[in-house]
């Protein structure tokens, strides 16, 4: 059976794209809704006054009352390799006063629905504080 991509035309048509950051914010606000979270984008997806529209990254968020961090890189459906990976980084954010380190989990993701479940998957782990790189690689082949 063939994978059902989402979202398929999102790098060459701008209200695609929108949509389907629209898709990962509803997504995570449905995520932090119960737990009383918050979220609020860390990086500028502005380059010369204009939105870049390339994927890299295609949502961004900072969960102030975990001090934690989600990247979301979305690729074409065509690019070789694993419909999704991840990995966390540490990252410098600016805070009120000094800059913080927190922990970032990063997705690289072709999305199609099995894709979008495991991702989900890893950022409600993510979310919870159960995850780290070995069970990141548990998750991603569990699936």
């Amino acid at each position: 059976m063939a994978t059902k991509v989402l979202y398929k035309d999102f790098l060459n048509n701008k209200r695609v794209y929108n949509l389907t950051q629209g898709s990962w914010r509803r997504l995570l606000n449905s995520l932090l809704k119960d737990l009383g979270y918050t979220h609020q984008p860390y990086l500028n997806e502005f380059q010369n006054g204009k939105k870049e529209y390339d994927g890299n990254p295609i949502f961004n968020a900072y969960i102030p009352e975990i001090n934690r961090a989600i990247r979301i890189i979305q690729v074409s459906p065509k690019e070789e390799g694993a419909d999704i990976s991840a990995w966390i980084d540490d990252i410098e954010l600016n805070g009120k006063s000094k800059r913080k380190t927190t922990k970032e989990l990063v997705l690289d993701i072709k999305l199609s629905k099995k894709a979008k479940y495991t991702a989900t998957e890893l950022i409600k782990a993510w979310i919870q504080k159960q995850l780290d790189a070995s069970s990141i690689d548990n998750l991603l082949e569990a699936k």
